[in-house]
């Protein structure tokens, strides 16, 4: 297996060649493919593959080369983070990040990535010819992208005082290129205390509940994020209650439950850890359900907490009927909980949750 051949990067031919020169230097075997100077493909093209065994070593080269800066997670800047699309979700997300960035004290910061106008270039010998339209393209690309920055801007500041809005300390970052890479990107960097975005947006497909950039964000960062639904109330943070953790007694789950209890305690609401019973030993998930109970209650003796248990013999039915009975403000996950993430987020179930839902999903890593 580890003489295999895998795809370290895809990148123009002349960066192709200095990398491949790096990764040599480290004793790193490596071959150049699609490289094709009567085509295109030494500008955008070219892939760099190495052996299997040598991926551990050759991505830090490789980062090294890009100029990728890692930053730790842990010590987040004292910013909310809100990358937007000019959507309705958006907006609604960036209402609710300023109440956010304002009960934490934090800077407000709005990221939008614009797509890449497409262009082609075509080598002749020691001369390379552009396609003339690239450069109208990008001026097109970027007088639209501000007119509608401008427009979003004053939808938000219509919704919100003047002397908070300035207060705020807003910031912009408007940018081209790929919304979910340069997201992660600039949150590796500058890692903020919270990403607040829309669940959906304008690349969502019509029977999906949360859109590919969001779902991409989520699954690729450390930092916590909130997903917002377009439904949710203009004022929610006021009413900012009540969030529910499903729990399966995994060992990660007071884990879990020690950073969620962190992240929630400047806002004060209730933290419900609730777990569903699918038809197995009863009396044994009340006892586990109780020595969590417990166990937090030493740990936590200041906090608002509490432990639940339901039969149902569909989990995620089950949780969606507890949250709509309690009304529950936020729903909270992990990502190392995937299974249970993918199957809540089913087109089937995602459907039938579209009509209804405005609750916000809490998604952390633990």
């Amino acid at each position: 297996m580890e003489d295999n051949l895998t795809t370290l990067a895809s990148l123009p031919y002349s960066k192709a060649e200095i990398l491949r020169s790096l990764l040599e230097s480290e004793g790193i075997d490596c071959v150049l493919e699609n490289v094709d100077f009567l085509q295109d493909a030494m500008d955008t093209g070219v892939r760099i593959r190495i052996l299997e065994k040598d991926a551990r070593k050759a991505f830090p080269i490789l980062d090294m080369m890009l100029g990728k800066v890692i930053s730790d997670p842990s010590k987040a800047e004292n910013y909310v983070l809100i990358p937007i699309d000019f959507s309705g979700f958006s907006l609604k997300a960036a209402l609710i990040g300023f109440d956010i960035a304002e009960k934490l004290e934090a800077k407000m910061v709005l990221y939008h990535s614009s797509p890449r106008p497409e262009f082609l270039t075509i080598p002749y010998s020691d001369v390379i010819v552009y396609d003339s339209a690239l450069f109208i393209n990008y001026e097109m690309t970027e007088k639209l992208t501000n007119q509608k920055f401008e427009e979003f801007l004053n939808k938000l500041t219509a919704a919100i005082d003047p002397v908070r809005w300035k207060k705020a300390r807003p910031e912009y970052i408007v940018k081209i290129g790929e919304a979910d890479d340069d997201i992660l990107s600039y949150i590796q960097v500058h890692p903020p205390r919270m990403v607040v975005m829309g669940i959906r947006g304008q690349d969502a497909k019509s029977g999906d509940l949360i859109g590919t950039t969001t779902a991409g964000v989520i699954f690729n960062t450390k930092v916590p994020v909130l997903a917002i639904p377009e439904k949710t109330p203009d004022n929610w943070l006021e009413n900012f209650k009540k969030v529910v953790y499903a729990t399966n007694f995994e060992a990660t789950d007071f884990i879990a439950m020690d950073k969620l209890l962190k992240l929630v305690h400047p806002f004060g609401c209730k933290v419900i850890c609730l777990h569903v019973n699918q038809g197995n030993n009863g009396e044994l998930d009340e006892a586990m359900l109780e020595g969590m109970k417990e166990a937090l209650c030493e740990k936590y003796p200041d906090a608002f907490f509490d432990c639940r248990l339901v039969h149902s013999n569909n989990l995620i039915v089950a949780i969606d009927q507890f949250i709509q009975e309690n009304q529950i403000d936020v729903l909270a996950m992990t990502t190392h909980r995937r299974n249970l993430f993918t199957r809540f987020f089913n087109p089937g179930i995602a459907r039938k949750m579209m009509l209804h839902t405005q609750t916000p999903i809490l998604v952390f890593h633990a």
